[in-house]
C-alpha cells in the first residue's frame, strides 16, 4: 500500500479526479438549472436561430421630416453556439432600427442595423436594406365637421341638430404630398342607436382625400367633442270638434268647447307636412246637462304621438 501511495501514476491520477471533481462543482454552483449532463460535455457546435416580426425603429429628425417607405417589421437570422443565441431568442432584448440623421429629403437606400446583440454571434436581417422617402413635415389647421355614421338606421320621425364641435378646428401635420391631398377632417359620430340629444361625446378624428381615402397623417388632437340635438320633428296645430251621436231627446246643445285651440303633433316630416288640423269626435249621445269630459285625441296615419294625448271638453246645453 505504501508502495502505491508513493507511485507517481497514483498522486497523478488522484490528482486529475480532484481536480475534474473541482470543475464540477464549481459548475454546478454557477449554472444551477442547467442539466448537469452538459457539464461534462463543451458543446461548440453552431445553431441558426430565425426571428420574425421584429419592430423596425427609426431614427430620424421628427421635428423636421416625415419618413415614409419603411416596413414594420423585419426578420432577423443569429447564428452561434446555442448557449449564446439561447437568451437573445427568448429575450429579444435588442433593437432593429434604421440611421437616417444626416440625410436630406428624397429617397434614399439605407441598411437595416442592430444593437443589443452579443459580437460573438452572426447576424443577418431581411431585407438587409430598406428604400425610405424623407419629406420635410407641414401643419396646417382645418375646420371639423361631423361625419354621421349608421345614419340609415335612424327614425325617420327623428330631427338632427346642427352639432357643436370643440374644438372646432385641429391641426393637421404629415408630408407636403400627402398635405397636398387632405380635402376634408370629420369627427365620427354613430347616430344610429341615438333617440336623444348628445351631450359632448368623444369622436375621433379623420382625415380623408377627394375620393374619401383616409390619410396617414397625425392630427392634434385626436378627439373633439361633440353635441348634438336630436328630437323628434314636430307640428302645432288647431283642433276641429266633430259631434257624433245625436243628443237625448228634449236636450238641446248650445255649444261644445274645447279647453285648447291647439295641440302639437310628433311623426316624420311628410306626414306633418299634409296635416293642417285635427279632427276631434265628440260624442253627446247620453248628454243631458252641462258637462265637461275628456276626449282622447286620435293620431292619424304616420303621427307617433301628440301634446297633450287628451283634452278637456264642455258641452253647453240649453237650460241647464
Amino acid at each position: 500500500m505504501d508502495k502505491l501511495l508513493k507511485s507517481p501514476w497514483f498522486i497523478r491520477i488522484i490528482s486529475l479526479l480532484l481536480a475534474v471533481l473541482l470543475w464540477v462543482s464549481v459548475n454546478l454552483e454557477n449554472n444551477k438549472n442547467t442539466d448537469p449532463q452538459s457539464l461534462w460535455f463543451n458543446d461548440n457546435s453552431s445553431e441558426t436561430e430565425v426571428m420574425n416580426n421584429i419592430p423596425l425603429d427609426i431614427d430620424f429628425n421628427d421635428e423636421e421630416y416625415v419618413v415614409s417607405g419603411l416596413p414594420q417589421d423585419v426578420s432577423v437570422t443569429v447564428k452561434g453556439t446555442k448557449s449564446v443565441i439561447a437568451p437573445v431568442v427568448r429575450q429579444k432584448n435588442f433593437t432593429v432600427y434604421v440611421n437616417l440623421n444626416g440625410l436630406k429629403p428624397g429617397t434614399h437606400n439605407v441598411p437595416v442595423e442592430y444593437k443589443g446583440i452579443s459580437n460573438r454571434i452572426t447576424v443577418t436581417t431581411e431585407p438587409k436594406t430598406v428604400d425610405v422617402t424623407i419629406e420635410k413635415k407641414v401643419s396646417k389647421d382645418y375646420d371639423v365637421s361631423v361625419d354621421y355614421i349608421n345614419e340609415n338606421k335612424v327614425s325617420n320621425d327623428i330631427n338632427i341638430g346642427e352639432a357643436e364641435i370643440n374644438p372646432g378646428k385641429v391641426t393637421v401635420t404629415g408630408s407636403k404630398s400627402v398635405m397636398d391631398k387632405v380635402e376634408v377632417v370629420k369627427a365620427i359620430v354613430n347616430i344610429g342607436d341615438k333617440n336623444s340629444s348628445i351631450e359632448k361625446a368623444e369622436a375621433p378624428v379623420k382625415v380623408y382625400d377627394a375620393q374619401g381615402n383616409e390619410l396617414n397623417v397625425i392630427v392634434d388632437p385626436t378627439v373633439v367633442s361633440v353635441s348634438v340635438p336630436i328630437s323628434k320633428p314636430k307640428k302645432k296645430v288647431p283642433v276641429s270638434l266633430k259631434v257624433k251621436g245625436g243628443a237625448p231627446n228634449g236636450v238641446i246643445v248650445n255649444n261644445v268647447i274645447p279647453d285648447k285651440d291647439e295641440i302639437t303633433i310628433y311623426g316624420p316630416h311628410d306626414v306633418l307636412d299634409k296635416i293642417d288640423k285635427i279632427n276631434i269626435p265628440v260624442d253627446i249621445s247620453e248628454v243631458n246637462s252641462d258637462e265637461t269630459m275628456d276626449v282622447k285625441i286620435p293620431k292619424p296615419d304616420g303621427v307617433t304621438s301628440s301634446n297633450p294625448d287628451t283634452i278637456e271638453v264642455t258641452v253647453d246645453i240649453e237650460g241647464s
